[in-house]
This record gives structure tokens, C-alpha cells and sequence, in this order.
């Protein structure tokens, strides 16, 4: 049966489904990221690579900036195989900081940057970086543990490489200024030196360009170690699967930057494609819809959260507006509701297309087609060049199509592995490497995947298998739900019983009561699969990229349940 699976998933019989212009395979050549930018710059030099409140940056700047990011951080002592930690937002500064590390050979760490200062701390003792550059903003919060690293700091002001000046905060100087002279903050200006056209001396194959954290979603975030050729293989898949021209895309920068969808897909595919890119260091729905009118966006690459607070925030009549200038809206880092999917559509005309990948694949390994037959709610088909197979959730071995078991994917984009050898993620069948991605699904008849639910997720309700994402696509089909998540809660009788924490419409709160909403899920979903319990919440809890912590609804359940019992036990004592 195993080698059955193996025969099958080697033909690569998805490729049938392709659109006509996705080759099976792609030959991705030796090439390191920060290659993209000078190709770019030398073939477009005049072509608008970056605008960051209101100046823009051609790729001929942009490549001078990297190249005197690289000067000055060698100057500093950076070199090949060292690790640069940059704690900043979406900017100009991070584009250049990131891009001349890696041309030095060194790593680049971005941190989450509302982490708290213990989890900083944590950061930079896995991490061990050679200095660390932060923003002026979070320099306040950040400085105590900063400082007793004793790494070497470095502080970007918030209109670094901009004519905007920006008053979020007080200026760096006065900051500056309350540190004693021991402290070891400098300013980031000092990192750009003379400019250096660097090249290293490992292979891309081989050398580390990024040190990502994960998500963090099912526990403490893992550190995946991604080469230039991962990041690059990915890049040069998504070219062709998206069918892109050079120099001809104007997309938005707003995912953070400091997560693997924000750095690996969209910072590394638009400057490959010099293509122009609005950065926008924090979300705001009506800022984002003036700029994706202003300069013409027609790529806008987000996370559900970001489109359920647009159509929130925003009346129909304006984002209809969207008509004629939005050709595709890319939606990753979490399944985006197929209610929310057919609302976004009609309303502004986009395609939307579903992706899917993770923090240890760089990140993307399977997507709907562009043009052809695309399947809502399936994350679609593996991209060219890369396997994926449905596997024994605890064997080492593949499953037949149709199963349901762990998606396991293998490719030239899957991570070298967690630094420090946190985990082992990979299994050898099939005489290939494949890594283990922790989501549960299957494949259809056409080898479109489909997830059924995190591994870690899935509730055991009197001994059956209940998804909470099949419930939580339920929960959106109702007209007052705006956000939804299911979760198992410890019971003595059913094992776990079925959670939902549901966030109403604005118009709908103080007019639906949890009852209603359960006597409503009843006859939407199977017996043993509806909400036996109801909370609402003003807003869920979600991670930095935006992805709803059904995580962290889990460890409050625990706790209130830990408090109860405690309780008990004082009055019986």
C-alpha cells in the first residue's frame, strides 16, 4: 500500500490541473536573494521599488542602500555566517538592512516586534546575533533587556531613508540622550557605510539567509533556519504560478515583515519582479484603501484578519471602488472563510486566490490556479517542483489519495531544519526527505488538498474526531458572526466538549444570544459536531500575522477550569 502511495505521488498527477502556462517543474538556478535586487536594478534602475509615506525609492536606490548597508555592517565586524537581529516595522530601513546582511553571508533574524521583553530576551539567547537593530518607538519598552544582552544596538528612527517626518514619538536624540553613555545604543545611521558589492563564499544552497521564528500557534515559536535557495526556489515558483511580468505590479507592503509570509512571498517576489511596493508599517483599513486608490494597487497580498477588517470597516460603495484597479487579492497564514471569500469578490471584482505554507517551507507550497478550475475552501495544488502526500500521522509512510491523514511536504523550499535541533519534523519514504507540517487533510480525486485541521487541534468529542475549522466555516455562514473559534474543553463524561468563541457584527450585538446561536449551528452541522457552548467576545485573540490563537483560548479555558476546581476543593475542605 506504501509504495503504491510512493508511485502515485511521484507521477505528480496534480500538474494535469495546472493552468496552461505552470510548467510541472521550474529550474530554480544557484542564485542568492540579494541577486534579485541588482538584476532588478540593472534592468529597471529608474522603476519605483519602494514609497514609504510618500517618497519612493527607485531600484537603483535601493540597491545603493544595500550596498552601503553592506559596507558599514562589515565595517562593523559583520561577516559570513554571523546572524544581524532587526526588530523593526515595514520600512525602507529593513528592506536595506536585511538585503545587506545576506549579501555579507550573514543571517538575518527578524524579531516579532511587540514581543515582550522577556520574550526578547529568549529571542536573542537562541538567536546569538552579532548586533541587533531596533526601532526608535520600542526602544522604551526594550531597553532593559537590550541592554544586559551586552549585544551591540542599534536604533532606527522611525523616518530612517524618509522625507516624511513622522511624530509618533519623541525624537532619538532626546531618547538618546536619557541613556548613560555605557548603554550601547548608536544610532542605525551608523550602519551604512561606503558602498560594498559583497558576495559569499558558501553556495545558496547551503548558506542561511534567514533565521524565521514560527507562529507559535500550538506552542513556545520554534527558530527554522531557510537558505537562499529555499527563499529563492519559492520566489521563482510563485513567478511563474502567478504568471507575473516584470515591472508592471504595484502590491502593498503591510504584513509584517518579521514573519516568514511578509519576508519570504511578498518582500522577496516584489523586488524579484521590480515590481513597486507602498510599505505601510501598520494597518489601518482606511489608510490601506486611500493607497490602494492612490497609486493603483493591483496585487494586495493579506491574511483573513485583514480582509474581515476591511469589509468591516469599510461600506460596500467604497470598496467597490476596488473595480477595474485590484486584479488579485493573495490570501495566506490562515484559511480565509469561503463566506469571506464570495463577499470580497463581488463586491470589488478581485480574484482571490487561497494559499498555503509555512514558516519552515519559505513559505509557500500549494495554491489555487490562477485561471483555471479552482476549488473554494481547498488550499489548492502543489506548486511546481515540490511533493505533497497525505501521510501516517504517527508512521513514516505515505497514505493512499482520498486518506485522511498529516499533509507532509518535500521540495527544494522545506528549511534546513530548527536551530539548535529543537525538533525533528522529517521522515525519510519514498527515498526523499519529507517534512511533517502538523495539518491534517486530504487529497480529492483532481489532487486539490484540502485541510481538515491542525494535528494538535482536533477535538475528541465521546470518542469522535470533531475539526473546529469545519465548524468554524459553519459559524461564518451566519449573518451576525464576524469571527469564530472552536476549541475542545476538558469534560469528564465526553472527553471534550465543543467551544465556540465568536466575536458578533457591530449591528447584531445585544440582539443574539449564545442560544441562538447554538439552536442555529444544530441544524447546520452533524450531531456530534455543533457547539455545545457559546462566549462572545468584543475581539479573539490572534498572533502578530493575524491568525486567530485558538491556542491561547485553550490555556484560558484551563485556567478558569483550574480556578473552579480549586474552588470546589476549599468548600468541601
Amino acid at each position: 500500500m506504501a509504495e503504491d502511495a510512493c508511485s502515485e505521488v511521484m507521477k505528480r498527477p496534480w500538474t494535469s490541473s495546472y493552468d496552461k502556462h505552470v510548467p510541472p517543474t521550474v529550474d530554480v538556478p544557484d542564485i542568492y536573494l540579494h541577486d534579485f535586487v541588482r538584476e532588478s536594478a540593472r534592468r529597471h534602475p529608474h522603476a519605483p521599488a519602494l514609497t514609504y509615506f510618500g517618497r519612493t525609492i527607485t531600484y537603483s536606490e535601493l540597491e545603493e542602500l544595500i550596498e552601503r548597508a553592506a559596507g558599514g555592517l562589515e565595517e562593523l565586524g559583520v561577516r559570513e555566517g554571523d546572524r544581524v537581529a532587526l526588530i523593526l516595522p515595514d520600512t525602507p530601513t529593513f528592506v536595506a538592512l536585511a538585503y545587506g546582511a545576506m549579501s555579507l553571508g550573514a543571517a538575518v533574524v527578524p524579531f516579532y516586534a511587540l514581543w515582550s521583553p522577556a520574550e526578547v530576551a529568549d529571542a536573542i539567547r537562541r538567536s546569538s546575533p552579532k548586533l541587533i537593530v531596533v526601532q526608535d518607538v520600542l526602544l522604551p519598552r526594550l531597553r532593559d533587556v537590550l541592554q544586559a544582552s551586552k549585544v551591540p544596538t542599534f536604533v532606527s528612527m522611525i523616518d530612517d531613508l524618509s522625507s516624511a517626518r513622522m511624530r509618533l514619538t519623541a525624537s532619538l536624540g532626546r531618547l538618546l540622550g536619557k541613556l548613560p553613555r555605557a548603554s550601547g545604543f548608536r544610532r542605525a545611521s551608523e550602519l551604512f557605510g561606503e558602498r560594498l558589492e559583497a558576495r559569499p563564499k558558501a553556495s545558496p544552497s547551503e548558506l542561511v539567509a534567514a533565521m524565521m521564528f514560527t507562529g507559535g500557534t500550538t506552542g513556545v515559536p520554534k527558530l527554522a533556519a531557510l537558505t537562499h535557495r529555499n527563499i529563492a526556489s519559492n520566489v521563482y515558483f510563485q513567478k511563474v504560478w502567478f504568471n507575473r511580468k516584470e515591472a508592471s505590479d504595484r502590491a502593498i507592503g503591510v504584513l509584517p515583515f518579521f514573519h516568514v509570509y511578509g519576508f519570504g512571498s511578498i518582500l522577496a517576489l516584489t523586488l524579484t519582479l521590480a515590481a513597486h511596493m507602498v510599505l505601510m508599517p501598520r494597518f489601518d483599513p482606511v489608510e490601506f484603501h486611500r493607497n490602494v486608490l492612490k497609486y493603483n494597487v493591483n496585487l494586495i497580498p493579506g491574511a483573513p484578519t485583514l480582509y474581515l477588517a476591511l469589509l468591516k470597516a469599510l461600506p460596500q460603495g467604497e470598496m467597490a471602488k476596488w473595480r477595474g484597479v485590484v486584479e488579485m487579492c493573495f490570501s495566506g497564514a490562515s484559511p480565509l472563510p469561503v463566506e469571506v471569500i464570495n463577499r470580497l469578490e463581488s463586491i470589488t471584482g478581485c480574484r482571490v486566490v487561497e494559499g498555503y505554507g509555512l514558516t519552515e517551507t519559505s513559505p509557500v507550497i500549494a495554491a489555487n490556479p490562477l485561471y483555471g478550475k479552482r476549488k473554494v475552501g481547498s488550499i489548492g495544488l502543489p506548486m511546481p517542483g515540490t511533493l505533497m502526500a497525505v501521510a501516517d500521522p504517527e508512521e513514516p509512510r505515505l497514505l493512499p489519495r482520498g486518506s485522511t491523514g498529516e499533509i507532509v511536504v518535500s521540495g527544494p523550499q522545506v528549511m534546513l531544519g530548527y536551530v539548535g535541533g529543537e525538533e525533528n519534523p522529517f521522515f525519510e519514504a519514498c527515498g526523499l526527505r519529507w517534512l511533517r507540517t502538523g495539518d491534517i487533510g486530504y487529497a480529492d480525486e483532481e489532487w486539490f488538498f484540502y485541510i481538515v485541521d491542525r494535528k494538535k487541534d482536533v477535538i475528541k468529542y465521546k470518542g469522535h474526531s470533531v475539526y473546529p475549522r469545519m465548524i468554524e466555516e459553519a459559524l461564518y455562514r451566519h449573518p451576525c458572526v464576524a469571527e469564530a473559534a472552536v476549541i475542545g474543553v476538558p469534560d469528564e463524561v465526553v472527553g471534550e466538549n465543543i467551544k465556540a468563541f465568536i466575536a458578533l457584527r457591530p449591528e447584531c450585538k445585544g440582539k443574539v444570544r449564545e442560544e441562538d446561536i447554538i439552536e442555529w449551528a444544530k441544524k447546520e452541522l452533524g450531531g456530534h459536531e455543533y457547539p455545545r457552548l457559546v462566549e462572545f467576545r468584543d475581539e479573539l485573540p490572534k498572533n502578530l500575522a493575524g491568525k486567530i490563537l485558538r491556542r491561547a483560548l485553550r490555556e484560558e479555558e484551563l485556567r478558569r477550569l483550574r480556578e473552579q476546581m480549586k474552588g470546589q476543593m476549599k468548600k468541601e475542605g
